[in-house]
């Protein structure tokens, strides 16, 4: 049997998430909001927790109302500084240059300067399209980001939203996007339940033309190993 060589897509537009997706700052959004509870006196969630979803909407559920606003204020400043690095992920740069310029956004739950910070950090060239946490009234998983980031004319192919947490994934596909999850910070089995496909990395997707607004592309899903044979079958 030939190997499979992956699955074929074409779309219109490309929406990606920011962290844990195009950029590893996993440890640097963890280390954060560590500094910014010792500074605040809180306790906060498990990680899993808190990646994906707006800084506001989570330290609005963490303090008190009238200490909310300097609460985000303090995080957005920590954020801004961080302590550990931020590189890109394996083949989000490559993935990225091969695409129109126009083609490809970013929808993040960060704020707009810790966004524009990271993606430098990173090494990732400055998308075009940004919707960033201060750019919604609702964040993920809500469909507000996506919708809000979709071109309004994709020439009937569909846009495709690459995202790494299951709120992401939530946001985007009720926002009409076909969606692929991408392994790392939560697991593949919760990623599927949400995902058309899942990838392991960006560097499982790869351009194979783009023609105008319209792109095709080739991704190599995740597949777990099968479980071994029960002995004499």
């Amino acid at each position: 049997m030939a190997r499979d060589l992956g699955v074929e897509w074409t779309v219109g537009d490309l929406l990606f998430d920011m962290d844990g997706t195009l950029i590893d700052s996993i440890a640097a959004v963890e280390d954060a909001w560590r500094e910014w509870a010792v500074l605040e006196a809180v306790s906060i969630p498990v990680h899993h927790a808190f990646h994906g979803r707006r800084a506001a909407d989570l330290v609005s559920s963490l303090l008190p109302a009238g200490r909310v606003e300097a609460g985000v204020e303090r995080l957005r400043e920590i954020e801004q500084s961080p302590r550990v690095p931020v590189p890109a992920l394996p083949g989000a740069i490559e993935l990225l240059s091969s695409l129109p310029a126009e083609g490809w956004g970013v929808v993040t739950s960060a704020s707009r300067p810790v966004a524009f910070a990271r993606l430098a950090a990173g090494g990732i060239p400055a998308p075009h399209r940004l919707v960033s946490g201060d750019d919604v009234v609702r964040g993920k998983p809500h469909p507000e980001p996506f919708r809000s980031a979709r071109r309004p004319d994709p020439e009937s192919a569909p846009a495709v939203a690459f995202e790494d947490t299951v709120a992401g994934l939530r946001s985007a596909r009720a926002a009409g996007c076909r969606t692929v999850g991408v392994m790392g910070t939560v697991p593949a089995t919760d990623l599927a339940a949400h995902a058309d496909l899942v990838v392991r990395s960006l560097a499982d997707v790869s351009v194979v033309s783009a023609e105008g607004r319209v792109v095709r592309i080739r991704m190599r899903p995740f597949s777990a190993a099968p479980p071994p044979a029960s002995v004499g079958s």
